[in-house]
């Protein structure tokens, strides 16, 4: 009769290269979907962050334009609000 410790140790020797030929490609999947939503995620922030800046320019130059017309206004010595 085999030591209690062999049996379980000849078990574990002859299903690990099954176990790994099975495990590997659910690895591989997952690791490939998980770089695949980084990629697409960064993508995304890159593009709010365009869209962002692209909102504080307008605001910028909104903000700009109000300030040049109250400037031209009070060089001519009119009253705001007209």
């Amino acid at each position: 009769m085999l030591p209690p410790i062999v049996t379980p140790y000849l078990v574990g020797v002859v299903t690990a290269p099954l176990v790994v030929k099975i495990i590997k490609p659910v690895v591989r999947g997952t690791v490939k979907a998980s770089v695949t939503l980084a990629m697409e995620a960064k993508k995304a922030a890159a593009e709010a962050g365009e869209e962002y800046r692209e909102l504080a320019a307008e605001a910028s130059a909104d903000l700009a334009t109000k300030s040049r017309q109250a400037a031209n206004i009070a060089a001519k010595g009119e009253p705001p609000g007209r």
